[in-house]
Order: C-alpha cells, then structure tokens, then sequence
C-alpha cells in the first residue's frame, strides 16, 4: 500500500472536474474490496485486479499503462464488453460507472449523449458519428456510428493546447447506462477534492479553478470509511443499491487560485 500522505497537506477544490486529475484510485478500490465484498485476483505487482462476487464483473488498475483503468463484464447472454479509462480521469467518474454497471441491466433507451446536450455541449459531427464538444472545447465524446438498433461504441477524450490529459473508450455492447454514467458526471459542476502538490495539471492553469478549502485527507479518509460501512450494511440487510456520492468539500471563497 502507498505511503499515506499527512494531514498537513493541502487540498484545493479542482474545477471543472475533467481538468481534477485521477484522484486516489483507494476510493474505488478499497470501497469494491472492502464495502461490495469483491476480490483482489492480481496475479503480478505492475496493477491491482478486482472481480465480484460473482466473477461476472473486473475492475483492473494497470501501472504499466500509467495507472489506466480497465472494465469488464460478462453480459447475462454471454457477450463481453469493456471500458478503456486514462489514468487522469476522476476517480469520481470511474466509480459512478462502476456503480452502475454493479446494478441489474435496464432497458433504458435514453441515448448517452443526452445529459451533454442538455447541460449545453455542443453538438457536431465527425462524418457518420455524433460527436459532443464541452464548452471549454476541451472535451470530445464521440458516439461512433451503426445500423439502427445495433450496438454502438463511445470514444471520449480531454485535451489541453495539443496534449491528451486522458481518452475513454467503450467497446459494443457496453450497456448505455453506463456510457450514460460516465457522460452525467462530466455534466457535474461540483468541484472535486485533490491535494494541493500538482495542481492545477501541467500547461491547465489558464483552464483550471483553484480554490482553496479545510477539507484535507482526514476527511477524504472519513468519506471513505462511510461509504465502505455504507455498503457493508445494504450487502448485509437488503438488494444492492447504488450509494450516493458524498457531498463535495465547502469552498473558502474568499481564497481562489489560478
């Protein structure tokens, strides 16, 4: 395990949070190991292989790739799908897919771009594809084309003056709620909680708000600890469900960094 930072260590609250960084990647690992039950099937020490109880469901965080995010599942008629995530993609939105895609199948035919388009991306395309841009311009999510009523797949990336901070790529069949998690969390406008050393990320300042907070790793820690106790009590006592994201830290507004 890591070496834990001290209390002492600043936090900032990062907005947007497509520009926050990856976070502490224990947030959804020791929430699925220690909350859901999950199992740690790593067979070497480069990343860290989760899998549910029911081995139907693989979380893997590759070091070799930069700490990136795998996802996999077995679909119940028996088709794969997986998601590719980059290493600086919140921690927050990977969680939300990952709640998600624990959560029985839904026949939901919302289309996944729907909450961009709503909270006021702009539409365009890339030829056949339909393809989202952030108002920032900093974000693309690209829903590739297909027949109707067959599987597509979603590619999305975030970049800054020509460098890529991180891409995230669907395969067919990942369920659209999940496409959908990931789409809705890019819409949050609530600033994420990050250390202080390393922000805003490089060559980002001009697109990065900084504010300063008392929110620190102690009350990350607890955060955790709650949800992890959260979901230990509805495995025990009832259907899974879905565990609200805790409320972001309060800003110190009279402090704002750039």
């Amino acid at each position: 395990m890591p070496p834990r930072p001290p209390s002492a260590v600043p936090y900032v609250l990062a907005a947007p949070g497509h520009l926050a960084g990856g976070g502490d990647r224990e947030h959804l690992t020791e929430l699925l190991l220690r909350g859901h039950g999950w199992h740690n099937v790593s067979t070497i020490d480069q990343h860290t292989a989760l899998a549910s109880p029911d081995g139907r469901l693989h979380v893997v965080h590759q070091r070799r790739t930069g700490w990136t995010w795998n996802l996999r599942a077995n679909a119940p008629d028996g088709r794969q799908w997986e998601a590719l995530l980059g290493a600086h993609l919140p921690v927050e939105y990977v969680t939300a897919m990952v709640d998600t895609m624990r959560q029985p199948p839904t026949t939901n035919s919302r289309r996944v771009l729907e909450p961009l388009l709503e909270a006021g991306w702009t539409a365009g395309s890339t030829g056949p594809a339909s393809t989202v841009e952030s108002p920032d311009g900093l974000v693309r999510v690209t829903e590739e084309s297909a027949r109707p009523g067959a599987p597509r797949s979603w590619h999305a990336e975030c970049a800054v003056n020509g460098y890529r901070w991180w891409t995230a790529t669907f395969s067919t069949h990942t369920p659209p709620a999940v496409v959908t998690a990931f789409t809705r969390s890019l819409t949050r406008k609530d600033p994420l909680p990050r250390m202080a050393i390393g922000m805003p990320l490089h060559g980002c300042g001009p697109h990065t708000r900084l504010t300063q907070t008392s929110h620190g790793w102690d009350d990350e820690k607890a955060l955790l600890e709650a949800r992890i106790a959260d979901a230990r009590t509805r495995r025990a006592t009832g259907p899974k469900a879905t565990a609200a994201p805790p409320k972001p830290a309060s800003p110190t507004p009279a402090n704002r960094h750039r």
